[in-house]
């Protein structure tokens, strides 16, 4: 008794440093105690993983290989070392050859992926989206058509397929929720679970005065964003000494401003959704093509005596006639902010939506900024929520294509740099096509 009422009396006359003892005590126990749940939970995964690598295999059979695209520099350089510690042991135990190649400059994913002679069992990702579009914009650009399932590691700043995926609802910020997500995220290429998505193709449309040939498009599973908003939020490592609230303060110190993108004036031309017609039927699933090259396939002397196997219908698109597939409409818009995204994005509409086609695009025409105040206070919203696409949105339109052809470009030298961002990546604003191209990549998911 007279030990508690001495340390009573102690803390009470040295109450200043006691405060802060307690609070470095409480941080060190709360510390201590998510780093053992990390412990536990990647003992979980690994234990699992073990279960598909101890399966025997025949003497002919080799283990599956899987191809990992590393961007070391993606979520401020922390992402190798996330990637050696929760993903790569899971992928180890389960039996997968892993080849690990790390990009080292802007395209190399993209290319690397063209170039490939032979694409693996499986193409895993880690980085964040625009590593990820990098990747599908090379296996779409190959020349032999070939694709492979592509496995998402969120090793990114910004992982919005991946989060979408393997995030647990309602999950906090946490570094035990976000290994949750990684460890989510390699166990499913293991567990071989796999579902197409869609993407959408962006071309560049050429002018009379273009002499050079066409760019060849680029592929983006998440969004293109053109906007003040965008122009700010790609400044935030400019602030790097505010640590965690770089992304505050970018706003805080640039919203005042007008070298950015307060109006993004331009005419939009679309064409409303379709799930599959004579129009569009290149951009629909492949299903007929691959359908009609089996068929063609010369087929061996005793395959009359083997039973053929029963498939599913093929739709053949060619055949199908919808009038309105190609009825164009045009709008002039002007708001301080324009985002055009897949499904992957629109995961709130998509939820209420249940048992629709999801074969669409939506452009989101966001309302011009009336005060600097206000649109700090709705940025930083977006930022604690993640929401980074969920502009406030004066109209929102669905498509299937559209055209974007901007009133302001960069046409001489002293004129102002303007970008939009396709995954979270800088590129030129010029005039553009999006279509949405359905069902084209296969992901592993859960």
């Amino acid at each position: 008794m007279a030990f508690v009422i001495r340390f009573a009396k102690a803390v009470r006359n040295n109450w200043k440093k006691s405060t802060v003892f307690g609070s470095a005590l409480a941080y060190g126990v709360s510390y201590s105690n998510e780093k053992y749940e990390i412990k536990q939970l990647m003992r979980y995964y690994c234990t699992e993983a073990s279960r598909y690598g101890d399966v025997k295999i025949n003497l002919n059979q080799r283990p599956p290989k899987a191809l990992v695209l590393l961007n070391p520099a993606a979520n401020r350089k922390s992402s190798e070392e996330d990637f050696h510690d929760y993903c790569e042991p899971i992928l180890h135990l389960a039996g997968f050859e892993v080849d690990l190649v790390k990009t080292d400059s802007e395209g190399h994913a993209r290319r690397y992926v063209e170039e490939l002679a032979t694409l693996p069992d499986a193409l895993i990702v880690g980085g964040g989206d625009g590593t990820l579009s990098e990747a599908v914009s090379g296996m779409k650009r190959r020349q032999d058509g070939a694709q492979c399932p592509i496995g998402v590691l969120p090793l990114g700043r910004t992982n919005t397929l991946a989060m979408k995926l393997f995030s647990a609802e309602g999950s906090s910020n946490s570094d035990l929720e976000h290994v949750r997500t990684m460890a989510n995220a390699a166990y499913a290429v293991i567990a071989g679970k796999k579902e197409k998505t869609d993407i959408m193709r962006i071309e560049v449309l050429p002018s009379a005065a273009d002499e050079t040939p066409p760019e060849k498009p680029v592929y983006a599973v998440g969004a293109l964003q053109w906007g003040a908003f965008r122009d700010i939020l790609a400044l935030r490592d400019k602030y790097w000494y505010t640590a965690s609230l770089r992304d505050y303060t970018a706003f805080l110190f640039n919203a005042f401003d007008g070298k950015h993108t307060w109006s993004c004036k331009a005419k939009i031309a679309y064409t409303e959704p379709c799930s599959g017609c004579s129009n569009c039927y290149k951009d629909m699933d492949d299903q007929w093509t691959a359908a009609k090259k089996a068929e063609q396939q010369p087929r061996r002397w005793w395959s009359v005596f083997v039973p053929r196997a029963k498939t599913a219908a093929k739709t053949d698109y060619s055949k199908i006639i919808n009038e309105k597939c190609s009825v164009r409409h045009e709008i002039e818009v002007e708001p301080s902010e324009l985002v055009i995204k897949t499904g992957n994005v629109a995961v709130e509409e998509q939820e209420g939506e249940k048992g629709t086609d999801s074969t669409k695009l939506d452009v989101v025409v966001g309302e011009q900024v009336d005060s600097s105040f206000g649109f700090i206070g709705g940025s930083w919203g977006r930022v604690r929520g993640r929401k980074y696409f969920d502009c406030p949105a004066k109209d929102s339109i669905s498509v299937r294509t559209v055209e974007l052809l901007p009133e302001r470009l960069k046409v001489e030298e002293t004129d102002p740099e303007l970008y939009y961002s396709i995954d979270n990546e800088a590129y030129e604003v010029r005039p553009v096509r999006i279509t949405v191209v359905p069902k084209a990549v296969e992901i592993f998911t859960f």
